[in-house]
């Protein structure tokens, strides 16, 4: 096993296109680090920098104790799994496992103890005689797994490897994945888009956007003290809402507006954010996770703060019941083209609802309430938001207050 580390990272492409600016990252001997965000922010170009598929412009990429920027990709003893499982479909699953194995040199006696182990880790040990067309597809990402853990590399790097699978399948091998990993203990550098398998699957999770590196850190860390707005808006789902707001004093106390509600903010939250009070009678940005509004129907006491709304949507997901209202705040992200116009670019329901609905000066909000609301579609709910969970950004360097 080894660490891996990239410093003062960059790729730009023919053209100028920047894919990755400066990104210094380390991933330490044994750890499982996910590199997550949108379509184009430059994570995949980071794996394949590591794997010597792409030449970095500029910087070092550090294997163990070695740069290897200019070793070739099968002399860096790290395997690959790809969003594709490659495998080849004259062979069976043995053949797959062992073929990397025979390319190396190794013997028969050597390989066959090393396939039956990894088989029998992963459950595909009853499968080994099969070959590709007859396995289902969450086995043929088990075999892809095998060919690489056989190989006993120093570190695995993961492209996307279960995008390929249904939903219900995703989750078992997202599971099955971070008990492999307990189980191995090898270096892994995992891509995806996917903010849930990064939150569930990472020991640390680094984000990135437009190239270059936000914030890595635990996943409750990034969740919980995102450092900025884009961070804040990307991890969470149904996704943390956004407005624009203002900050005020009065009774011996400092206020933040959220539409038609004055949030009274408490002794905790200014000593956690010190630098509040000094954003007194300034523009703000206020943000809310849907999971800290619920029905005040639903709550011991609403101790008076709670707000009236008028539901736009309600969606009984059956252990919770998700609400979307409008509240008259300028939105974070301006409707993107009037309703009727076509197809909303790639993102969740909540965001295209948002998208789709948000006059210039409304914000459609999404809460997750508890599944005994009565929230209805069209009908009127009172709701409490959690002052204790507002977050707050400068709407200038879209940088947290903290």
């Amino acid at each position: 096993m080894a660490r891996i580390e990239f410093r003062e990272l960059t790729k730009a492409f023919p053209g100028g296109t920047l894919a990755v600016d400066t990104l210094n990252l380390q991933i330490d001997d044994g750890e499982f680090v996910v590199i997550v965000g949108p379509s184009g922010s430059g994570k995949t170009t980071v794996l394949r920098i590591a794997a010597g598929l792409e030449e970095a412009t500029a910087g070092e990429v550090w294997i163990g104790d070695m740069v290897v920027n200019d070793v070739a990709p099968m002399d860096r003893n790290i395997a690959m799994v790809f969003q594709s499982y490659a495998l080849y479909p004259h062979m069976t699953v043995y053949e797959n496992m062992a073929f990397g194995l025979k390319l190396h040199g190794l013997k028969k006696r050597e390989v066959q103890p090393r396939v039956q182990s990894a088989a029998q880790m992963l459950g595909i040990d009853d499968l080994l005689k099969r070959k590709p067309a007859q396995l289902s597809g969450g086995q043929r990402q088990r075999v892809a797994m095998g060919r690489a853990i056989v190989r006993e590399p120093d570190a695995f790097l993961m492209d996307e490897p279960l995008s390929n699978l249904d939903a219900k399948l995703r989750v078992e091998m997202r599971a099955y994945l971070a008990t492999l990993h307990q189980q191995l203990r090898t270096t892994t550098l995992y891509v995806t888009h996917d903010q849930t398998e990064a939150m569930t699957m990472g020991d640390r999770v680094a984000v990135m956007h437009q190239g270059r590196l936000q914030q890595v850190d635990s996943p409750q860390r990034l969740y919980d003290h995102p450092c900025n707005l884009f961070v804040a808006g990307f991890i969470g789902s149904p996704a943390m809402n956004l407005v624009h707001s203002e900050l005020s004093a009065g009774d011996g106390a400092i206020y933040a507006s959220l539409g038609q509600a004055k949030l009274r903010l408490p002794e905790s939250l200014l000593q956690a954010r010190p630098s509040l009070s000094k954003h007194v009678g300034k523009p703000v940005i206020v943000g809310l996770r849907p999971e800290d509004i619920e029905d005040a129907a639903c709550l011991p006491s609403a101790n008076g703060s709670g707000v009236d709304i008028r539901v736009s949507l309600a969606e009984a997901m059956g252990a919770e019941l998700i609400a979307h209202f409008p509240v008259a705040a300028r939105p974070i992200v301006e409707p993107v083209r009037p309703v009727g116009t076509g197809a909303v670019p790639e993102q969740d329901d909540s965001e295209a609802l948002r998208l789709l609905t948000a006059r210039s000066d409304e914000t459609v909000f999404t809460a997750r309430l508890s599944p005994r609301s009565k929230a209805r579609t069209g009908g009127m709910l009172r709701v409490v938001f959690d002052a204790e969970r507002l977050h707050f950004f400068d709407p200038e360097t879209e940088d947290a207050i903290w």
